[in-house]
Order: structure tokens, then C-alpha cells, then sequence
């Protein structure tokens, strides 16, 4: 019962982080949302910071599950990173564009993390993703994935720290998708996303 009202805690804490930014979420907001009182939170966590930490260890470790899990279904490497940019399209359209640079600006430490995450998970299976389309013949042959995935994390960046993620931009950044994956695709795989349903958002 104790582990089940803290997953409560983190996973509401972390919509309301995602929905409204982190400076304008209080204790007190949380306690409201989750039905408890902020004695209960702070059985749990130490401080605001605290709990915005565990949420994003929990959503680093929902990527990687998710990356693991597709990688067991066998799937080519279209498949995979059209679902992978699935994902993080579902975590765009519910962020607040202030979140990543109030994450910055507040939680510098905590902002570390994330790219440490995202150099640990994201980066290396983009890269494994791009060299296994090129063997399969699914993406053009004279990718080299290093430099490839290296524009892919500039883009990244701005999207997630200059407060690009606003109401107007959600559908470019399903644009700036395409346009990654059209990029790596050989005509091979580009007859191959024509017959698929091509919806990332």
C-alpha cells in the first residue's frame, strides 16, 4: 500500500510538472491532486526536488523498457524508431514549454541527469538503429550514424531547452521527425514507410 501511494505521488507529480512546468507546482498543488497531505509526501520524499528527481528516473527507465520491448518484437528499424518517436511525440504534446528550461535554470543537477540519460539510452540506440537499417538495406548506405545521430541530438536540444515546445509547434516536431526519418530511409525503406501507417504523433 506505502510503494502504491508513492508511485501515485510520482506519477501525478509528474503530469502536473509535464502539463503546468515545475516552478508553478507547489507542494500543496501535489498533496491536492493526489488526495493526500503534504505529512504523507514528505514521508516519501525529502523535498520538491527530491520528487522531481524520481520522476524523471522513472521516465528515463519507462524509455529504456520501452526500447528494450520493441527491440524483442523483432521489429525492422523503421518499426522501431517510428515507435520510439511515437513515444516521445505522446511526452511533447503534454509538456509545458517551460518545463525543460526551468529544469535547466532550477534544477541544473537534476538537468545533468536527463542528458546523461539521454547520452546512455537515447543516443546509442539511435545510433544501433541507423547501423541496423543500413545492413538491412532500409536506410541509405552512406549514413555514417555517428554524424547523423549527432544533428538528431542538436535538434533535440533546442526543442527541449528553448522553450520549443509550444502549443504551435507540437505538430513540427512530428514534422521534424519525418523529415529525420526521410533522411535515413534508402528507396528501399521508403516503399517500405509508404505502405505503413506513417503517424508518429
Amino acid at each position: 500500500m506505502c510503494g502504491s501511494k508513492k508511485n501515485i505521488i510520482i506519477q501525478k507529480s509528474c503530469n502536473l510538472f509535464f502539463n503546468y512546468g515545475i516552478q508553478h507546482i507547489t507542494m500543496d498543488d501535489i498533496a491536492t491532486e493526489c488526495g493526500v497531505s503534504k505529512k504523507t509526501i514528505y514521508k516519501h520524499f525529502e523535498n520538491k526536488t527530491d520528487l522531481l528527481h524520481k520522476v524523471i528516473k522513472i521516465k528515463a527507465e519507462e524509455l529504456k523498457q520501452l526500447i528494450k520491448n520493441n527491440q524483442l518484437k523483432n521489429l525492422n528499424p523503421i518499426e522501431e524508431l517510428l515507435l520510439f518517436f511515437k513515444h516521445i511525440n505522446h511526452l511533447a504534446l503534454h509538456m509545458s514549454p517551460t518545463f525543460g528550461k526551468e529544469l535547466k535554470q532550477f534544477h541544473s543537477n537534476i538537468f545533468i541527469e536527463v542528458y546523461r540519460y539521454k547520452n546512455s539510452i537515447v543516443l546509442p540506440f539511435v545510433i544501433e538503429n541507423i547501423k541496423k537499417g543500413k545492413n538491412e538495406g532500409l536506410y541509405k548506405a552512406d549514413l555514417d550514424p555517428e554524424e547523423i545521430c549527432y544533428s538528431f541530438d542538436n535538434v533535440s536540444k533546442i526543442i527541449f531547452t528553448d522553450g520549443f515546445l509550444s502549443v504551435t509547434n507540437k505538430k513540427s516536431i512530428d514534422f521534424i521527425n519525418s523529415l529525420f526519418m526521410y533522411r535515413l530511409v534508402s528507396v528501399k525503406g521508403l516503399e517500405y514507410l509508404k505502405g505503413v501507417n506513417t503517424s508518429i504523433v
